[in-house]
């Protein structure tokens, strides 16, 4: 996604680049709790972690804390804990038995540490451009949906992954990208989808090699590092499943047990028709099946800036992880898109470019931060 230099020393990023994600940790973190306080007014000041968690946040302290459910699931919904991939849960629980902290405070602060790790990490995909960076370390740390990067979600560890991947494949760095993949694809199914951007970036190195295609498949299978690139960058998907097969039987219990939550196989497009034309009934200026939607759609057309680049491996995994998701409904479109580092990476880039628009999207960001924590801890579904 960027084009880096040929020393590796000079994509260390200054002590401005280091410190300035640390001012928007301390705004992001003043919105929240301001807005906690605003939203529960009675609540005691150390429920603040607990309020933020909702929805898969209480899953994720739950499988911290107690691991996988067995078959059949005790005292529980319908529903295993198994469509949820282990990794960043896993990584929590296990600092868990070293720092002796409630799960949900713990994970806060892993979270948090993980989101500056990714804004720092992001530095040379935005083109080593402050104010893109800006923008990009705001969104994360003190944006709209910063409780996504901020609490308990997998959403982060995503995005801190997805940036490594990218940042190594600048760099044709196909083990190292290989690596961060592994995780990725332990992280959330999609992850998986990362290496076939190893892949096609591969492909463009040897056209770029060779100024053509012929003995591509030679030419690319003489290669050890990448063959064995290939074959670990799916290793955290496929753990799991040899998980699953052990633990209850079933190594696609991910998949099979989407259906507790009504989740239908079906056109994505039709799914997303269906959430644009569903016009607001209560006088707001968006329905929540709109404002998933609209979240796919801007995806959808930040991938075409992508393509228009010429960044072939992020479109192709930006492009799966878009129709993959929306095959089964318009659910959570919102976080995904929001976790998607290539997709904010680059309107990032493009709201960067003019003062004025840059200091009208800062200014957005931190205002909308308050309006959407307060959407959050009231339960609005278009946020889950």
């Amino acid at each position: 996604m960027y084009s880096p230099s040929l020393d590796p020393r000079e994509d260390r990023p200054s002590a401005l680049i280091l410190l300035l994600p640390l001012a928007f940790v301390l705004s992001g973190t003043i919105i929240r709790f301001l807005a906690f306080r605003h939203a529960q007014p009675d609540a005691e000041w150390t429920q603040y972690f607990d309020a933020l968690c909702r929805w898969d946040c209480v899953w994720y302290v739950r499988m911290a804390e107690t691991g996988y459910d067995p078959f059949p699931v005790p005292a529980r919904v319908t529903a295993g804990n198994w469509a949820f991939f282990p990794f960043y849960p896993m990584l929590v629980g296990l600092i868990g038995k070293l720092i002796p902290l409630p799960t949900i405070v713990l994970a806060n602060l892993v979270s948090i540490v993980t989101a500056y790790a990714a804004v720092v990490a992001a530095w040379p995909l935005l083109g080593k451009h402050v104010r893109s960076y800006t923008l990009y370390a705001a969104f994360i740390l003190s944006g709209p949906v910063s409780f996504y990067f901020t609490t308990f979600f997998t959403e982060v560890m995503f995005v801190l992954l997805t940036t490594l991947v990218f940042r190594a494949l600048g760099r044709s760095n196909y083990l190292g990208a290989a690596a961060a993949a592994a995780l990725l694809s332990g992280t959330r199914i999609v992850g998986v989808f990362s290496s076939l951007s190893i892949g096609v970036k591969a492909l463009m190195d040897f056209r770029a090699r060779t100024g053509g295609w012929k003995g591509v498949f030679g030419g690319l299978l003489g290669q050890p590092r990448l063959v064995l690139a290939i074959f670990l960058s799916p290793l955290g998907l496929f753990a799991y499943m040899a998980f699953l097969h052990h633990w209850i039987g079933d190594g696609l219990a991910f998949s099979h047990t989407q259906r507790a939550w009504g989740r239908q196989i079906a056109n994505p497009f039709t799914y997303l028709w269906e959430g644009l034309v569903n016009l607001p009934t209560n006088g707001a200026w968006f329905s929540n099946a709109q404002i998933l939607a609209l979240a796919a759609v801007t995806g959808l057309l930040v991938t075409g800036v992508l393509a228009m680049r010429r960044q072939w491996p992020a479109v192709i995994f930006c492009l799966l992880c878009i129709f993959i998701p929306l095959a089964a409904g318009l659910a959570s479109m919102l976080r995904f898109m929001s976790g998607m580092a290539p997709l904010i990476i680059t309107l990032a880039t493009l709201l960067g470019r003019f003062r004025l628009v840059f200091a009208l999207s800062l200014v957005a960001l931190l205002v909308g931060a308050w309006f959407t924590t307060l959407a959050w801890l009231g339960g609005n579904v278009a946020l889950v």
